[in-house]
């Protein structure tokens, strides 16, 4: 079971996620950056802290929406990855295609220093 929460925070939107990034999970992510998308809300942070699993299908999702999100004009930071997360993120092989940060103040001011 994952949950997924949306919080503003003036010109980016942290999207925390708790719980198991399964495929019932990776469709909840989808959505969830599907949404950022519509609304225009092109600096996302995604707060992974409290997530204990996280498959490949998640993975490949947030890459395509780095990807939206950088085509709008904006981009996709990950913030808190515990062991298990960062391990599987390192057997994909996409460690480096993400900017990778402890906590999520960290990744909000990486976009301030983008800027």
């Amino acid at each position: 079971m994952m949950d997924l929460t949306r919080n503003e925070e003036g010109p980016v939107t942290v999207i925390r996620v708790a719980g198991e990034i399964d495929q019932e999970g990776v469709n909840a992510l989808r959505v969830g950056l599907l949404n950022c998308l519509k609304d225009k809300r092109w600096h996302v942070v995604v707060d992974l802290s409290e997530v204990r699993y996280v498959s490949y299908m998640a993975v490949g999702v947030l890459l395509e929406r780095r990807r939206q999100l950088i085509a709008g004009g904006g981009d996709l930071k990950l913030a808190g990855l515990n062991l298990v997360v960062k391990r599987t993120f390192h057997m994909a092989s996409v460690t480096g295609m993400f900017s990778i940060y402890d906590t999520i103040a960290q990744a909000r001011d990486g976009f301030k220093a983008a800027a």
